[in-house]
């Protein structure tokens, strides 16, 4: 994360502290260890739940946070190779959440399945709850984007979106941010991006 969305998902956490903070993470790693020794850090209460795919990474953030009594990893193991995670369904891990029975004052999806992930965020984030999107540049999430009453790009790859419907100068505010991170990623990084495959695509054979 770029030091300007760790700002923004810092004061997220901060603005969300009412009582016990619930926060829902799709996908572990150095943000489930970085955020809440934060929260502990501001004397923060909170319940933590990070949902992970990849074995051998659950255990390297298990053995980080295993003294954090506030922070809860569940593996929903589909084996570490990462062709087999895109094709396998992989519904328990997205509907997970749901059995826990309860709202979430913070969604993070930053894992496997983020579309579904973001469609299934909005039955499970609290009434003044925010959702957050990590990578959020790639087009095939942005239909779920489109479901959010306030959606908003931070930067060309960070995104959060709520269930409030805005006031119509925010509402403005957002399409102005929304429309700069595009034209900032088409201009800047989507180039570069398109020249990376093409080389790896050319050095290793890898499909662009």
């Amino acid at each position: 994360m770029r030091k300007s969305e760790v700002r923004v998902f810092k004061e997220a956490l901060l603005s969300q502290s009412q009582g016990l903070l619930n926060v829902l993470e799709w996908g572990s790693g150095g943000s489930t260890v970085y955020f809440t020794r934060f929260l502990r850090e501001q004397g923060i209460d909170y319940s933590w739940t990070s949902l992970e795919y990849n074995a051998d990474w659950y255990q390297r953030v298990q053995k980080l946070v295993e003294n954090d009594s506030s922070t809860h990893l569940k593996l929903f193991d589909v084996g570490n190779h990462s062709l087999r995670q895109r094709h396998t369904d992989m519904e328990e891990y997205i509907k997970y959440p749901a059995t826990l029975g309860k709202h979430f004052d913070l969604i993070f999806v930053d894992g496997r399945k983020r579309r579904r992930c973001l469609l299934e965020a909005r039955r499970l984030i609290s009434k003044d709850g925010i959702v957050f999107l990590h990578d959020a540049h790639r087009r095939h999430y942005h239909s779920a984007l489109k479901e959010y009453p306030t959606s908003r790009f931070v930067t060309p790859f960070f995104w959060y979106g709520t269930m409030k419907k805005p006031k119509q100068s925010q509402k403005i505010k957002n399409k102005l941010m929304n429309v700069t991170n595009k034209l900032i990623y088409l201009m800047i990084f989507a180039p570069f991006y398109a020249v990376k495959r093409t080389v790896r695509s050319y050095l290793y054979g890898i499909p662009k």
